[in-house]
C-alpha cells in the first residue's frame, strides 16, 4: 500500500505511533511530535521524505518555504528531483533508487533551483532507507553548499594559476640554460666564420659557404635572445621614456608588417605615460603581438591599441606572482577580432616552441618572449579570448614616476688608437673561446694570456712581471664566478680595467651594477666589430 502524502509531522506520526502507544497515551505523542516537528523545523536545511515514485510524503518548514515556496496543502506529490540540473540528474536518481532497493546510505553534491527556478545553486545530500506506513521511502538532508563550491572553486583557480607560474619559471630555467650554452657554441662559431670570411679572397669558392654559415649562426642567435628574455636573462639598458610616443613610432614602424587589409585604430594615454625599460623591449613587445594579431584575422579587420594609466590594489594582485606588486601601471592592451584562441590552448600560449601555426610559419617563441620582458619588468600580461571573436592581450608595465626623462647616457667618446703595448687576460672555460678571443687580440698587437679558469688566472697574475691593463672574462666561471675573481686581482692592479662576458645576463651581474654606476658587459655571442669596438671603449675609459 503506498503511503498517502502527509505534512512532515504527520509522516512521522504514522510510523511512530504504533510503536509509542503500548507505553504512552495519545497526549504524551502529540506533545513528542510536537516537539520533534519544531526540532526539523528548526534545521536550516532541507529535511524531506520522498516515496518510491519520488513523490514528496514529508516534509520540513526549511524545505516548504525557501526550498519550494508552496504552501503545505502544495507539497504533496511534488517530485523534488524535477529541481535538479539536467547534468546531475541521472547521478541522483541512481542513488535515490539505490537507496530505496538496495538499503544503503548515499551522499552527494549536485545543483538545483529554489522555488520559480534558475539560477541553479550547488546542494550536498545524504540519505537513507526507512520504512514508512509500510513502503520503502529515502530520508534526506540536503543542504546548500554555494558558497563553499565558489570558494573551493576559487582556491582551485589560485592552485591552476599558482602551478602554471610555477612551471613557466620551471620552464624558464631550463631555457635560459639551453641559450647558455648555445650562445657560447655560437660565439665561436660567429667569430671564426668572421675570421674566416677576412681571410679569404671573396671569389673563393669556399667564401659563400661560410657566409652561409655566419648568417644562419646570427640567426640562431637571435632565437637564443628570445629564448633569454623568455627566460628574464636577457640583457637590457633600461631608458626613461613616454610610452604613448614610442608606441606610435612602433606602429608606424610595423603597418607595413600588418597589411592594407587590416585597419589599425590607436588611442593614446591623455597624459605622457613615463615607462623605464630597455626600447627594443617594447618593440619586441608591440611586433610579437601585433603579428600575432594580424595571423588571427582573415580578410579584413581591426586590431585596436590603448594606453591607459591604472592604479592597482592589494585586492587587484593575484597571490601566485609576488612581483607583481599594488601600484600605478601603464596598461597597454592589443585586440583584435580575429579567430580567437580555443580554452584548452590558453593555458601554453606562453611556453616556448608551442604554436598553433603550421609548419615553417612560427617559432614558438613570440609569446614567450613577450611573457619573459613583462615578468623582467615585474609587470603581469593577460589574455581574454573567444573562439570566433578575437583576443585581447593587455601588458602592465610598472609607471616611471620620476618626471626626468634621462638622456642618451653620456656622450660618446671619441675613438683612441688602440694600444697595442697594453696587456689583456683573458679567462674563459670555453677553449674555442679562448682561442678566437686571443687570435682576435693578437691580431691587434696586444700582450695576451689565457685561462681557463679562476686559479689558473690568479696564477698567471701572481707570477705576471707587468701591469695588467684589462681583464676580459666570462662571468660564469667553474670555481668562482668572474666577478669575485675581478675582486680578488684588483687588489694587485688596482688600476686594471674590466670587461666581463656571458651567455646570459646572470643576477651576479645585476648585484654588481647596484654597487657601480656601470659595468663594462658585452653578450655572447659578438661580432669581431662589436669586441674590438667594446675594448676600444673600455681601455679609454677615464
Amino acid at each position: 500500500m503506498t503511503p498517502q502524502p502527509l505534512p512532515f509531522d504527520k509522516a512521522l506520526s504514522s510510523d511512530s505511533h504504533i510503536a509509542s502507544s503500548a507505553m504512552q497515551d495519545k497526549a504524551t505523542t502529540h506533545n513528542t511530535l510536537a516537539a520533534i516537528t519544531e526540532l526539523y523545523d528548526a534545521i536550516p536545511a532541507s529535511v524531506i521524505i520522498v516515496d518510491a515514485r519520488m513523490r514528496l510524503v514529508g516534509w520540513n518548514s526549511f524545505s516548504r518555504d525557501t526550498i519550494n515556496g508552496l504552501t503545505d496543502h502544495e507539497m504533496p506529490d511534488v517530485n523534488p528531483l524535477k529541481r535538479v540540473h539536467p547534468d546531475d540528474l541521472a547521478e541522483i536518481s541512481r542513488k535515490a533508487r539505490d537507496i530505496i532497493h538496495l538499503d544503503i546510505e548515499e551522499s552527494g553534491e549536485f545543483r538545483m533551483y529554489h522555488k520559480n527556478g534558475p539560477p541553479y545553486k550547488w546542494a550536498m545530500f545524504r540519505g537513507k532507507r526507512a520504512i514508512i506506513g509500510g513502503e520503502p521511502c529515502v530520508v534526506a538532508v540536503v543542504t546548500e553548499i554555494t558558497e563553499l563550491k565558489q570558494a573551493e572553486e576559487g582556491q582551485q583557480k589560485l592552485q591552476k594559476q599558482l602551478l602554471q607560474y610555477q612551471k613557466m619559471e620551471l620552464v624558464g630555467q631550463l631555457a635560459g640554460g639551453i641559450a647558455h650554452d648555445f650562445n657560447n657554441t655560437l660565439a665561436a662559431i660567429i667569430g671564426n666564420t668572421e675570421l674566416a670570411l677576412r681571410k679569404l679572397n671573396p671569389a673563393d669558392p669556399a667564401t659563400p659557404n661560410i657566409t652561409d654559415v655566419h648568417k644562419l649562426a646570427l640567426r640562431s642567435a637571435e632565437m637564443t635572445r628570445q629564448l633569454l628574455a623568455f627566460a628574464r636573462k636577457q640583457t637590457a639598458t633600461p631608458q626613461v621614456f613616454e610610452l604613448n610616443e614610442s608606441v606610435s613610432e612602433c606602429i608606424h614602424l610595423h603597418r607595413s608588417l600588418i597589411g592594407n587589409n587590416i585597419r589599425i585604430e590607436w588611442n593614446p594615454h591623455g597624459e605622457p605615460v613615463q615607462v623605464k625599460l630597455d626600447p627594443m623591449q617594447l618593440d619586441q613587445i608591440l611586433s610579437n603581438l601585433l603579428i600575432n594579431a594580424r595571423d588571427a584575422i582573415t580578410g579584413c579587420g581591426c586590431i585596436r591599441i590603448g594606453c591607459e594609466t591604472v592604479r592597482l590594489a592589494p585586492g587587484d594582485c593575484v597571490a601566485d606572482q609576488a612581483e607583481f606588486a599594488p601600484g600605478t601601471y601603464a596598461k597597454l592592451s592589443i585586440t583584435d577580432n580575429g579567430c580567437g584562441i580555443e580554452e584548452p590552448v590558453l593555458p601554453h600560449i606562453y611556453e616556448p616552441f608551442f604554436t598553433t601555426k603550421e609548419v615553417g610559419k612560427g617559432t614558438g617563441l613570440g609569446l614567450s618572449t613577450v611573457y619573459g620582458i613583462v615578468m623582467q619588468q615585474r609587470g603581469r600580461i593577460e589574455c581574454r579570448s573567444e573562439c570566433g571573436a578575437g583576443t585581447t592581450f593587455t601588458v602592465y608595465l610598472p609607471l616611471h614616476l620620476d618626471e626626468r626623462q634621462t638622456g642618451d647616457g653620456a656622450a660618446k667618446r671619441e675613438k683612441a688608437a688602440l694600444n697595442a703595448a697594453e696587456t689583456i687576460l683573458v679567462v674563459d672555460d670555453e677553449p674555442f673561446i679562448l682561442k678566437l678571443i686571443q687570435e682576435i687580440l693578437e691580431s691587434r698587437d696586444f700582450t695576451v694570456f689565457i685561462a681557463r679558469d679562476a686559479s689558473e688566472c690568479l696564477q698567471i697574475a701572481n707570477g705576471c712581471a707587468r701591469a695588467l691593463d684589462l681583464l676580459v672574462t666570462d662571468i660564469m666561471l667553474p670555481d668562482i664566478n668572474g666577478i669575485e675573481m675581478s675582486r680578488l686581482l684588483r687588489q694587485k692592479h688596482p688600476s686594471m680595467k674590466l670587461l666581463f662576458m656571458s651567455a646570459h645576463a646572470p643576477e651576479q651581474l645585476a648585484l654588481s651594477r647596484k654597487e657601480k654606476n656601470e659595468v663594462n658587459f658585452i653578450q655572447k655571442p659578438f661580432g669581431i666589430g662589436d669586441f674590438i669596438e667594446k675594448i676600444d671603449r673600455v681601455l679609454n675609459m677615464a
